[in-house]
């Protein structure tokens, strides 16, 4: 569990530790399960993708050297990935790796933790975009218990905003996440998410702070 101001200190996280990524999540409303368990026995429009269990063409993730121009130094067990989609990110070794669409999904063997990244188009108004976000999922029954953390916008990239909160997924299982929605050129934006359980929440915001800091655009 967590309190407020533990998921405050996350997003205080993002800011004083000089914000060099960012972070997204895929949000549409595909009739799928949002557990981010196996367990998940009901069906409602999903919060955002790689919530459900891997499909049978995901493959673990590689351990891989650091890139020659690499800065920052990952954490046990984590890798850096190079995506074909247009960037560079920390992901952790063994978790399943697959895309949907427009996303690259990374989960958690039997566990509750997703990253995921999209590639989308820029965003005039980020933090318009996730308010409008936060209120066709609510009203779409995708966040059920929502409760709002933050949004609010941040100054890198070209214009950004963050989205924190936290839910009931279809298991009955508090989640957590936070986002962020950034645009990089002039027609391109990411959003990377970072989802665990509630229960786990504080512990991960670490390695939050590690997933924006290595994140970089690479076209």
């Amino acid at each position: 569990m967590i309190a407020a101001a533990g998921a405050v200190t996350a997003v205080a996280l993002l800011v004083a530790g000089g914000v060099t990524a960012v972070l997204m999540s895929r949000h549409d409303q595909r009739a799928t399960p949002s557990g981010v368990g196996g367990g998940a026995t009901a069906t409602r429009p999903a919060a955002f993708a790689c919530a459900t269990p891997p499909p049978p063409v995901a493959t673990p993730v590689p351990s891989m050297s650091p890139p020659a121009d690499s800065r920052y130094r990952l954490r046990t067990g984590w890798t850096w990935h190079d995506d074909p989609a247009g960037f560079r990110i920390a992901a952790p070794v063994g978790w399943a790796h697959w895309t949907e669409e427009a996303v690259t999904c990374f989960r958690e063997p039997s566990g509750a933790r997703v990253l995921s990244v999209e590639v989308g188009p820029r965003r005039a108004d980020p933090v318009a975009h996730w308010k409008a976000e936060e209120t066709r999922l609510v009203a779409g029954a995708a966040l059920p218990g929502y409760r709002k953390v933050d949004i609010s916008g941040l100054d890198f990239f070209d214009g950004a905003a963050l989205w924190e909160c936290s839910w009931e997924n279809a298991a009955g299982e508090r989640v957590h996440s936070i986002r962020l929605l950034a645009n990089t050129s002039a027609g391109q934006a990411f959003t990377v998410s970072w989802l665990t359980k509630e229960f786990d929440w504080q512990v991960n915001a670490a390695y939050f702070v590690m997933i924006r800091q290595s994140f970089t655009p690479t076209l």
